[in-house]
């Protein structure tokens, strides 16, 4: 069920009030990104899963006490990532203070419909290349800025950082990849930004 003309602040309202069709656009417009997130902090599906549906038996059974968002994807993100976390130290997979030294693991691709040029697959090589040398910390970073396309502040926020320690992050890591990628090809950065856009 769509909600045409509705911006995310009037559709998390709706949800709010307990409308069945809120509940339903939202799980099913947003579970997928949720799965996809959660896969890369863990490749232990079925907890993914499991984590998914607690948080929005959560959610439903507290929606009149949860605050206003204009960024669903992001609230949900965010919850998500808190309870993800807290089911994994309990499962004794980090200890302490490492709860947040995970490794972030995302393969950024392109379409095959987007490589043109015939060098195109190695130019993707280079990228990928480049990509794999970021630290977890900065995979996350990137992924959920420009794949998920949120605010510094959403960023942030997720991560548990502030926002200039997000922003810092995020321009180290660019810093590295056109550094990694510049001697070879100037383009290679518009490349990058495919990447990050279809994975």
């Amino acid at each position: 069920m769509k909600f045409p003309g509705l911006s995310d602040a009037e559709i998390w309202e709706l949800f709010k009030k307990g409308d069945k069709r809120a509940i339903a656009h939202i799980y099913s417009l947003y579970s997928e990104n949720v799965y996809l997130y959660g896969l890369k902090i863990t490749s232990n599906h079925v907890l993914v899963e499991d984590v998914i549906q607690d948080m929005y038996v959560h959610l439903i059974q507290n929606r009149k006490k949860l605050g206003d968002t204009d960024n669903i994807l992001f609230y949900l993100l965010k919850i998500f990532k808190n309870r993800l976390l807290r089911k994994l130290q309990g499962e004794q997979r980090f200890v302490n203070e490492a709860i947040n030294d995970y490794s972030f693991d995302v393969t950024w691709s392109v379409e095959h419909n987007i490589i043109l040029e015939e060098d195109s697959e190695q130019k993707l090589k280079m990228v990928q290349d480049a990509l794999l040398g970021l630290t977890p910390r900065q995979k996350e970073a990137i992924y959920l800025r420009f794949t998920r396309e949120l605010k510094y502040s959403e960023v942030a926020e997720i991560m548990d950082i502030s926002v200039e320690a997000c922003r810092n992050l995020i321009s180290k890591a660019i810093k590295g990849l056109k550094s990694s990628v510049s001697e070879k090809e100037n383009n290679l950065m518009a490349l990058f930004a495919l990447i990050v856009k279809h994975v």
